[in-house]
């Protein structure tokens, strides 16, 4: 649970936004620890985050009742910068950079699926193609801290764990079945069920109409698409085996294995230390958030430390329903019986 930050540290910091007010400077839009966000800085990366946003076909923030979609992109783009901010901190002290290769190589990709429609978009909000570059860094420099993070936090013992939680997911199973709706029926269709017979059985009784002109093949797919009832007796049989009548929300199932097949560890490494470095971030990301002091000057709204957000003035949420990822340059990449 993250721990929010010590009262006399907050005062601290909102009487350095007043002091600034009455100096020559304008205030600054947020101060963490002892970096500031200016308000120019946050207008021109604005811009920055319309255009992220436009790529994804999503608007630059969520506008609450009554509240003017600038003033909504001006809270986001501002979660967004103290979150870098936290992040370029802990590049900074352990020598992390982005690769220019790397760099290059992720515009190529976002030309390639934007086709010509990029520079026309980039032109829209006043950015040039250096400040494409500048964008493409600023992401890339999220992954490798959270690579780097992972590197500490993530092990084999870990990705063992994981695996064996997510088993089901990994576990293909060819199933077949016969759905009915009494108890009595499943029972004594399945002592009348052999091998021989079970497709038979499944087109004259079953109540699937899905499956049964299949003979009652469900097909080879995860075991976790499944209900947990269903996939329990299963998983109990060996290949080619009937089991006992099971009750789920649909009705009486009548199972056969047809085969069960479980994805071995290291082909699903990658997919696990993924899952696993985007929790080792997240954690960190809220320690940051309790424990370095930041402000934020109320004219954009009030911080809230429990999830990093900017938030309305008015708004009474402690907590929103939703808090946003870190911003990237593209899109990220049947019932059950």
């Amino acid at each position: 649970m993250p721990r929010p930050p010590k009262p006399l540290g907050v005062l601290a910091l909102v009487a350095a936004l007043a002091l600034s007010a009455c100096s020559a400077g304008p205030p600054p839009a947020a101060v963490i620890g002892d970096d500031r966000i200016t308000d120019d800085q946050l207008a021109e990366d604005m811009s920055v985050f319309r255009f992220l946003a436009g790529l994804n076909g999503q608007p630059c923030g969520q506008a609450t009742a009554g509240e003017t979609e600038q003033s909504a992109c001006a809270r986001f783009t501002l979660s967004t910068l103290i979150r870098e901010d936290l992040v370029k901190g802990y590049a900074r002290g352990r020598g992390i950079t982005v690769d220019d290769a790397q760099v290059a190589e992720t515009i190529a990709q976002v030309r390639s699926a934007i086709g010509g429609d990029l520079d026309a978009q980039l032109q829209a909000q006043d950015l040039t193609e250096d400040d494409l570059t500048q964008i493409v860094r600023r992401i890339l420099l999220f992954d490798e801290v959270e690579v780097a993070l992972a590197a500490t936090e993530v092990g084999d013992d870990e990705i063992r764990q994981l695996y064996d939680q997510q088993r089901e997911q990994f576990t293909q199973i060819h199933t077949k079945h016969i759905l009915l709706e009494t108890e009595a029926e499943a029972a004594r269709i399945a002592n009348r069920a052999t091998r021989r017979n079970f497709a038979q059985l499944a087109k004259r009784f079953s109540i699937d109409t899905g499956s049964s002109p299949n003979g009652g093949d469900l097909g080879t797919v995860a075991a976790s698409t499944f209900l947990p009832e269903f996939v329990e007796v299963a998983l109990a049989l060996d290949p080619g085996q009937i089991g006992p009548p099971v009750q789920t929300q649909f009705g009486w199932h009548v199972i056969q294995l047809v085969s069960v097949d479980v994805l071995p560890l290291e082909e699903v490494r990658d997919q696990l230390t993924g899952t696993l470095q985007a929790q080792a971030f997240s954690e960190w990301l809220s320690d940051q958030l309790a424990e370095v002091e930041i402000a934020v000057n109320p004219k954009y709204g009030r911080f809230d430390p429990a999830t990093g957000d900017v938030l309305p003035i008015r708004s009474t949420a402690t907590t929103p329903a939703t808090r946003p990822p870190p911003v990237t340059a593209t899109a990220t990449p049947g019932s059950a019986p």
